[in-house]
């Protein structure tokens, strides 16, 4: 059976050197939150926060999509699988040919983690989504 045939909450993370924008959402669609952290144990520790507070509203599984792993994503990706989160590392290629068919007003970090939810939420309904985000087992 696909999981995403099941309601999940959705996180969508876009990785940058500094500071990581989110965005969590239900895979049935809409936005819930979005906020972005730095890349600090106390950034780290909000991100945990506001996923948390999320799954306690609504009692869902969690899967989260970095648009990037390893590197700048180190060590929030391990802390993901350490909180018992499926992650995913998102398809960079077929990320960019969806914005480019899809577009967003203008590009920002908190556009991207947008058409990672849509995407995500996508995945099993649009023949360019599927395979976007790929399971990460690696950790």
């Amino acid at each position: 059976m696909n999981i995403h045939n099941l309601a999940h909450l959705q996180v969508a993370v876009d990785i940058g050197s500094h500071e990581h924008y989110v965005a969590i959402g239900l895979s049935e669609g809409g936005i819930l939150d979005e906020f972005s952290i730095t890349h600090t144990p106390a950034g780290f520790q909000y991100f945990f926060s506001r996923i948390k507070l999320q799954e306690h509203l609504y009692n869902l599984p969690v899967d989260v999509a970095m648009e990037g792993y390893n590197g700048w994503a180190r060590p929030l990706d391990s802390q993901i699988q350490s909180h018992g989160y499926q992650l995913y590392n998102v398809n960079n290629l077929k990320l960019a040919r969806f914005k480019e068919i899809f577009p967003a007003p203008a590009k920002s970090d908190l556009v991207d983690t947008h058409k990672m939810l849509e995407l995500f939420q996508l995945q099993d309904h649009l023949p360019l989504a599927k395979g976007v985000q790929v399971p990460n087992c690696e950790l």
